[in-house]
């Protein structure tokens, strides 16, 4: 495991390195993105071929260090760690955005901001059940017991009575976004005083993903999936939970299999919705705002999103995937 391990510091360092030489030499990060995916060319066809060349370019780029630092390490017992290794490759956005198909923009022409919704029935909500429109179900989750019993210290009190549960969060996801926590334990390490935000310093607001069965068996005693989901929805068993103040996640695409559905349990959120940079041109940027009971859908695989906590209040939601 240690050599499997100087094999991702190896890749990450090359990685680092390289993003770095393109800095040196006056680009930017946004400059860097924008080359992937062929930012300022107008000619669709144009457009892909320069997204293709890109690629290419970044692979010639690349190559030479991936077969260095394999070879460095080929032997059959670093292979078997490798793959019991979870992630070969560290989460680059440079790396994810060289690899985004290209937008065709038909998703986000004429949208102009989320669709709001009352809460509707199966019946009512099956001509909008698989549109990539940005949705707000209005009171569809303000039944649910959760918004009187999940807070941080439930949480915190959850995870430090269940065994294995932190190991879970270690497998699975932790995301800190900008808080200085740098996994689950930190979180609920915290003081109550920065926790409940008494002094208005430090604010924080992370999110995970709950792979461990007792952990999501209790937590769905006190939500359900939503009821207006088309009957033979696939929707996962796992679920992620995001709580905290302020800021919340930068502007990001999600690398998920399904439409994502999320249910707005304590306070509100701001979410800034951006179409793929190739479609700046044709499509436009909004805002809109989830209340405490509403359930936002939204397809995180096409749309930029970054999320928002307003007034210094507290959010938590509860995420998962539908399709």
């Amino acid at each position: 495991m240690e050599e499997s391990d100087n094999i991702l510091e190896d890749i990450e360092g090359a990685f680092l390195a390289l993003t770095e030489s393109f800095l040196e030499q006056g680009a930017s990060l946004v400059d860097l993105k924008s080359a992937s995916l062929g930012n300022n060319i107008k000619n669709k066809k144009n457009h892909l071929l320069y997204h293709l060349c890109s690629k290419k370019v970044l692979l010639a780029l690349l190559t030479p260090i991936f077969c260095s630092i394999l070879f460095k390490y080929l032997y059959f017992d670093i292979i078997r760690s490798v793959r019991e290794t979870r992630c070969l490759i560290p989460n680059n956005y440079f790396i994810w955005e060289f690899t985004r198909p290209i937008s065709n923009c038909d998703y986000c022409q004429g949208v102009t901001s989320a669709l709001i919704l009352p809460n509707l029935t199966r019946d009512e909500f099956k001509q909008y059940a698989y549109s990539s429109r940005p949705m707000v179900i209005k009171h569809a989750a303000s039944h649910w017991p959760a918004s009187k019993v999940f807070s941080w210290k439930f949480f915190k009190d959850l995870y430090e009575n269940t065994d294995g549960a932190y190991d879970s969060v270690d497998e699975c996801q932790f995301l800190h976004f900008k808080s200085n926590l740098t996994n689950l334990r930190d979180v609920f390490a915290m003081s109550e005083e920065r926790a409940m935000q008494h002094n208005n310093k430090d604010p924080w607001y992370v999110g995970w993903k709950n792979c461990h069965l007792q952990i999501l068996d209790i937590m769905k005693q006190y939500y359900n999936v939503p009821h207006f989901l088309p009957e033979d929805a696939e929707v996962p068993y796992s679920n992620y939970v995001f709580l905290g103040y302020e800021e919340g996640a930068i502007m990001h695409l999600d690398y998920i299999s399904r439409l994502m559905w999320q249910g707005q349990i304590i306070g509100n959120k701001t979410w800034s919705i951006a179409p793929t940079p190739e479609c700046d041109t044709v499509c436009m940027r909004f805002n809109f705002t989830v209340y405490a009971g509403d359930i936002v859908l939204l397809d995180t695989r096409i749309w930029y999103h970054s999320t928002y906590v307003e007034g210094g209040n507290f959010s938590l939601t509860v995420t998962s995937e539908y399709g």
